[in-house]
């Protein structure tokens, strides 16, 4: 039975935040010891708590997560944004982004919904999503960003310089490894294949 009370509800929320916020300070001490900033870490555990159970209000509170603690990280490690203007570039983007994502996961799941094997139709259902939460925290991100850092020309530029040296890893990482972490949490939590309100529901 899921218990959904709203002490349960805080607590879950509060370790989704920490766990994305920590993950997002390992990628800070990482990118430290190379010349590009990284997220990877960050943004597996971000997909990963995204799916990990079947629900709009969890998929879309991973990303409200990422974004609040990008807008924390914005003011340990200042930028060139103004404060008043990076809720627009911090969170924002990141719920858009979150909505566009479990969007595409639910459509996904039409898709494949008659495909017998359910483990391999929840990966191709969250690989395809991912790509999509991907793509849409990508150009969200830097839409605004590099309009408000420099002045509106630096977008197109920006892509070309992270396609290869940042998004490349970053993409293949949550795409390959996401799914196989959410299908084993999913296990271990006893939620089933579907991660549907902790009904086992065995693979055929």
């Amino acid at each position: 039975m899921v218990n959904n009370s709203k002490a349960f509800n805080l607590a879950k929320y509060a370790i989704m935040f920490a766990t994305i916020f920590v993950a997002m300070m390992i990628d800070r001490g990482i990118s430290a010891a190379l010349p590009i900033s990284m997220a990877i870490c960050v943004l597996l555990v971000t997909f990963s708590f995204c799916f990990v159970q079947d629900s709009w209000a969890d998929g879309i509170a991973a990303f409200v997560c990422f974004g609040v603690a990008s807008f924390i990280k914005a003011f340990i490690f200042p930028d060139a944004i103004e404060w008043y203007f990076k809720p627009l570039v911090y969170v924002i983007p990141r719920v858009l982004a979150g909505v566009m994502c479990f969007g595409a996961y639910r459509l996904m799941l039409l898709v494949v919904g008659r495909v017998k094997k359910r483990r391999v139709a929840q990966v191709a259902a969250m690989t395809v999503a991912i790509a999509v939460g991907l793509v849409c925290n990508t150009v969200f991100f830097l839409l605004p960003f590099s309009y408000l850092s420099k002045g509106g020309e630096g977008f197109v530029a920006a892509i070309k310089g992270l396609v290869f040296i940042n998004i490349l890893p970053e993409y293949l990482v949550s795409l390959l490894v996401a799914p196989w972490v959410v299908l084993g949490v999913r296990r271990g939590l006893k939620l089933g294949i579907d991660g549907d309100n902790w009904r086992i529901v065995k693979d055929e």
